[in-house]
């Protein structure tokens, strides 16, 4: 079984100060229990990262990386220019709501690679027809 993994849940498994912590870490458990390994697009890592850097520093920012880079239960995905194409489309769809184009990048990784749920605390997910963590 494979999970898409957000920020909003890398985020919440990485800040015990969270809301989100609790319910994180035990989905987290018991999920890699049943043997699941999870996802991370390549738009996320980048979008988490860049939001450690800025808020917390450069060095936390190069320790979550080397985490996340020599994780055994991650798969970092790259995003192709047919991913790209579909983001745009999905970006112009939901012009009437505030959906991010990484977001879009996201569901369209999803799509690609066959997977109906991710690790997330963003409804955003639920809107294009996910099973989301919330």
């Amino acid at each position: 079984m494979r999970i898409f993994l957000d920020t909003s849940g890398l985020i919440a498994l990485s800040d015990r100060k969270d809301r989100n912590h609790e319910t994180a870490r035990a989905y987290l458990e018991d999920n890699v229990h049943k043997g699941a390994r999870f996802v991370l697009g390549r738009n996320v890592l980048v979008e988490y990262i860049d939001g450690v850097t800025k808020r917390i520093g450069k060095p936390k920012a190069l320790e979550e990386l080397d985490n996340i880079l020599n994780s055994k239960l991650l798969v970092i995905e790259p995003v192709s220019k047919v991913d790209w194409n579909l983001a745009v489309k999905y970006f112009r769809k939901y012009d009437d709501q505030q959906i991010d184009i990484t977001d879009c990048l996201s569901f369209a990784l999803m799509e690609r690679l066959g997977l109906d749920t991710a690790m997330t605390f963003d409804s955003d997910f639920r809107t294009h027809g996910f099973k989301v963590v919330i």
